[in-house]
């Protein structure tokens, strides 16, 4: 299969830090809490960041899930990352980003616990948002 292209069109909405990231017919606002400059009108871009990895793990669970013989009544993502702030303000010699993700994947199923497992490490190895973060520890909690 050939590549496909994702994009994202964000534009500054001319107040404060925010913007909106237009992708297809969706548009989602990004801000800044107050104490980092914006007005908390939207998820920040490293919140952003983990609700991809998350909801990332969410569609491979029930993408994949029938493959597996698994049925899928409930799936719940719980990702957090440690980041201090003084690394993108420039006010201390820290990396800017992400010093470690984790992430914590809930599958409720009646299905017999290996072949959960078997789909688990599946979805683990395919999601590509958690390839892209490689550079990042991804732990699971």
């Amino acid at each position: 299969m050939a590549n496909i292209t994702f994009k994202s069109d964000v534009k500054w909405t001319g107040t404060g830090v925010s913007s909106d990231a237009v992708s297809g017919p969706h548009t989602l606002r990004v801000d800044e809490p107050k104490e980092l400059g914006g007005e908390n009108t939207g998820p920040n871009p490293v919140e952003l960041l983990l609700s991809a990895l998350g909801a990332c793990l969410v569609v491979l669970v029930n993408a994949f899930a029938p493959a597996h013989g698994v049925e899928v009544k409930d799936v719940n993502v719980l990702v957090e990352g440690d980041l201090d702030p003084d690394g993108f303000q420039g006010l201390s010699d820290v990396r800017p980003g992400f010093s470690e993700i984790r992430y914590k994947l809930k599958i409720d199923s009646p299905s017999p616990a290996g072949q959960i497992a078997e789909l688990t490490e599946h979805v683990l190895s395919a999601c590509p948002v958690k390839d892209t973060l490689t550079g990042v520890p991804v732990k699971a909690i």
